[in-house]
């Protein structure tokens, strides 16, 4: 029996899938990528959580404390199979009949890019593989099932051949994988928004880990 390569991509996203000018200038996704079993880095995400006693929630980065955060930026720090990745699709550059589009499309569109760029780089061209896109649980009643839909559409464009791309929507709470792609790209975020000013996350615990620079299908701002 052939062997398969399998394949866990973790899936956190940034920014507004909009067009206001007010906005973050660019919406992305970021995924942290492990192959095959990773329990031993699973171990180390739940001996972090166990030893903060606010952590009741899983770890966020945008929420968490500073010392809480160094805290899981150093369990990051010591994984050795994990990589970073990340689309970042510069809003402003948008032609306008993909404005037209809408939001929803903008949120498909940089999944599309970021799932396709994620296949180049797992697969080899000849072996079998199994992606495990695992993207977090979007707890709006008006979006989550058209969020739901666009996931499995995409996935389902890159599933043929030998590569199949298998869609999860998981609550971030109990996801370590998602946890750690919510650091990963608050991190690469910081980097990217401040032009290096505020990359000390990033360069630290971040960079080394990255699978590839960071994708910018249109363009920089």
């Amino acid at each position: 029996m052939e062997d398969v390569l399998e394949y866990w991509c973790f899936l956190d996203e940034t920014g507004t899938p909009d067009y206001d000018p007010d906005s973050k200038p660019y919406f992305a996704f970021g995924s942290a990528v492990f192959e095959g079993d990773h329990g031993e880095e699973y171990m180390k995400v739940l001996h972090a959580r166990a030893a903060r006693t606010g952590v009741q929630s899983g770890f966020h980065a945008s929420h968490d404390s500073r010392d809480t955060k160094q805290c899981f930026f150093e369990c990051i720090g010591g994984m050795t199979s994990v990589r970073f990745f990340a689309t970042f699709m510069a809003k402003q550059r948008a032609y306008g009949y993909v404005k037209q589009r809408g939001n929803l499309w903008l949120y498909k569109w940089t999944l599309y890019n970021h799932t396709g760029a994620l296949v180049n780089e797992l697969w080899d061209g000849s072996s079998r593989i199994d992606v495990h896109l695992v993207v977090a649980k979007i707890n709006l009643s008006n979006r989550e099932k058209a969020v739901r839909d666009a996931v499995r559409d995409v996935c389902a464009q890159f599933d043929r051949g030998r590569v199949r791309v298998i869609p999860h929507i998981w609550d971030s709470n109990s996801s370590a994988g998602l946890q750690i792609a919510d650091y990963g790209l608050w991190a690469i975020q910081r980097h990217v928004l401040s032009d290096g000013a505020k990359s000390g996350h990033y360069k630290r615990f971040i960079e080394a880990k990255m699978g590839a620079p960071v994708w910018y299908p249109w363009g920089r701002v």
